[in-house]
């Protein structure tokens, strides 16, 4: 019988794959917005190209998270490790799915036109540089916990991910109440264009 940690390692694999695609070509598009003599580029065949490739490898990374999330889940559960790095991991795994969800919302509700503007393709690389972050670090925390090693170790720094953060009850619910107030704003700012006009910068 196949293992669940076999199907871990594959749902992760296409997770890590389609995010790095994605953050590369935000990266990309974002540059050829910020630097001056370099927008021409994203008018062209490649940049729109580019552009399509981030987005759509962005969505199917997401649809791989759930997959990831319960295979890792069973994996630490079958190897009795379900301790302070296991918590990390589902912490980071919200993180993940939050940038990886604002970059594409962000670029669905501006379309191709949001790289038109210096501010919001800075902040769409910065969105993906973050998520991006965070796969790396639950790759990590994954590595260590199926090896005892991960390729953050040759860093000159360590990350601590054997500690499991606390928190109490009145942060908790102060979390819960600005989550719920984000939401609501969120959905009031829907309705309005977002770049109805936007000048080229």
């Amino acid at each position: 019988m196949v293992s669940p940690a076999v199907f871990h390692v594959i749902s992760t694999e296409l997770l890590i794959g389609s995010f790095a695609v994605s953050t590369l070509g935000t990266l990309v598009c974002s540059a050829f917005s910020i630097v001056p003599g370099l927008s021409l580029r994203l008018k062209s065949k490649f940049g729109s190209t580019l552009d399509s490739a981030a987005y759509f490898a962005a969505i199917f990374g997401m649809f791989t998270i759930p997959a990831a999330i319960i295979t890792g889940y069973t994996t630490s559960e079958s190897m009795n490790s379900l301790g302070a790095m296991s918590v990390n991991k589902m912490l980071l795994s919200g993180l993940c799915i939050g940038f990886w969800s604002s970059l594409i919302s962000g670029r669905r509700m501006c379309g191709s036109r949001l790289w038109e503007h210096r501010g919001l393709a800075a902040l769409q690389g910065g969105i993906a540089l973050a998520g991006f972050g965070t796969v790396v670090m639950l790759g990590s925390i994954g590595g260590q916990l199926g090896r005892g090693e991960s390729a953050l170790d040759l860093l000159p720094f360590k990350f601590v991910m054997d500690v499991a953060p606390t928190i109490g009850l009145e942060l908790a619910i102060g979390l819960l109440l600005l989550s719920m107030i984000i939401l609501v704003v969120s959905l009031k700012l829907i309705a309005r264009p977002v770049i109805p006009n936007l000048s080229k910068q």
